[in-house]
């Protein structure tokens, strides 16, 4: 389990390291520049569209949010503290220098809101961004998905600040049980999906109702075209761009996410090279398939697990440590 659990974190990071210089690219651009597709690390590029410096392996907000949920789970011993976690958003929001440039609108709206007095409860009744779903990893660690109220009410406290609606929280809530069944020993690609539809209706019940389309029939559109177009990762990888759409909303992220995780067969390096090249959101969709995929196989590739570990001082041994005594 231990293992597993490494390989979840060490996966999301890896998803979003890859994933960061094609960030809000489109596909055509990453096509144009990366001809042959993508299998290294690089950095950000010299027209990166937030102006960022990052070097190869460099992480961003999706891996930087992880973090924290997994330090107010130490501080908390395994138990969810939403306060203790506005706490640490807060503060880095405020004094990392970076925040602007890599965090989401909705965690950004609400942080705002939360600011200038607005409750906690009040503050994420817009947030239908993929904000939700990107951190969201360590909770299905420590939640088990046979015990799907419990790990549901787990990813609405962490949900509550900053994406309050019901579409965010069933998408977090689909990844958060998908991560607990690999890390708990599942495997299998059809059960992944099967838990994930599970979670999306047991959280209908939380969030404000903020009009969405329905999460259920976009993941089953994305799952049709994986079958109609024959695993040929090109066609499959275009008709997600353009049918479902790759951007950082919920409705698009979370499909795109469990249709990359059987295009890859749960392989972690193959779904990041995927990602990477999927357009829009890479970095975000990157960090939520490898992270699902590590949990599956966590065979990773170690050089570029290690660069990673090196570039942003990270542990995922110590990591996993951590967080193995509260499952």
């Amino acid at each position: 389990m231990k293992k597993r659990i490494r390989g979840v974190i060490a996966g999301t990071a890896l998803g979003d390291a890859m994933g960061m210089p094609t960030e809000c690219w489109s596909q055509d651009k990453i096509k144009e520049r990366f001809p042959e597709g993508i299998d290294r690390l690089y950095p950000a590029s010299q027209n990166d569209i937030f102006g960022r410096t990052l070097e190869a392996g460099a992480v961003t907000d999706d891996t930087i949010n992880t973090l924290m949920i997994l330090n107010m789970l130490k501080k908390n011993h395994g138990k969810v503290c939403v306060d203790d976690y506005i706490k640490e958003l807060s503060d880095w929001n405020e004094n990392s220098g970076v925040s602007a440039y890599v965090s989401g609108p909705s965690t950004l709206k609400a942080l705002d809101k939360i600011a200038k007095g607005v409750p906690v409860e009040e503050a994420g009744v817009t947030g239908t961004t993929n904000g939700a779903a990107m951190k969201i990893a360590p909770i299905g660690i420590v939640s088990d998905y046979r015990e799907m109220q419990n790990l549901i009410k787990n990813v609405y406290q962490i949900c509550l600040p900053t994406h309050n609606t019901k579409i965010a929280i069933a998408g977090a809530s689909a990844v958060a049980a998908a991560v607990s069944y690999t890390v708990r020993g599942g495997s299998s690609i059809d059960e992944i999906w099967n838990i994930a539809y599970s979670a999306i209706t047991a959280a209908q019940e939380y969030g404000y109702d903020f009009p969405s389309a329905s999460l259920p029939f976009r993941m089953k559109q994305a799952r049709k075209i994986l079958d109609e177009e024959k695993r040929d990762e090109g066609s499959i990888l275009k008709r997600l761009y353009d049918e479902i759409g790759t951007g950082m909303e919920t409705i698009e992220t979370i499909p795109c996410v469990f249709a990359i995780v059987e295009l890859a067969n749960g392989d972690t390096w193959k779904a990041a090279q995927l990602c990477a090249q999927i357009g829009w959101d890479t970095d975000t969709i990157g960090a939520i398939s490898c992270g699902i995929c590590g949990g599956m196989n966590p065979e990773l590739p170690e050089k570029e697990v290690t660069l990673i570990e090196q570039v942003n001082g990270l542990d995922f041994n110590a990591m996993a440590e951590d967080v193995l005594s509260y499952v």
